[in-house]
């Protein structure tokens, strides 16, 4: 099963929920596309709810630095939400999680968001 995306736009964040598996670049574009268009200087964070993800390689790590490369441009921050174990260890081992954002749940994002702005 390849990954499917869910991209949704609310008054403070860029919500785009992941399921299954990114093990190859299918639908990664079409994904980054309407993340991309969503984007705007307007909002708090592209929050990523990674709770359905079930592993991603090294293919999936590339589509979050692009998707966090992308938010910065605009002056978003790229946050990961609800990492499972499989998916929270490649980010440990690859360090990718001291560029990221990443928490327990969307009330976590929330209060750091309304806290911070």
């Amino acid at each position: 099963m390849s990954a499917q995306f869910e991209i949704t736009k609310s008054s403070n964040f860029v919500l785009v929920k992941i399921s299954g598996r990114i093990i190859s670049d299918e639908g990664l574009s079409a994904a980054l596309e309407q993340i991309e268009k969503s984007l705007s200087g307007d909002l708090k964070a592209v929050l990523c709810d990674c709770s359905k993800l079930e592993y991603c390689n090294s293919t999936g790590l590339n589509f979050f630095v692009r998707v966090l490369t992308r938010s910065r441009k605009v002056g978003l921050d790229c946050v990961l939400v609800n990492l499972q174990p499989t998916v929270k260890k490649l980010f440990e081992i690859s360090k990718l999680n001291e560029i990221f954002s990443c928490f327990n749940s969307t009330d976590e994002v929330e209060a750091k968001f309304n806290k911070v702005k």
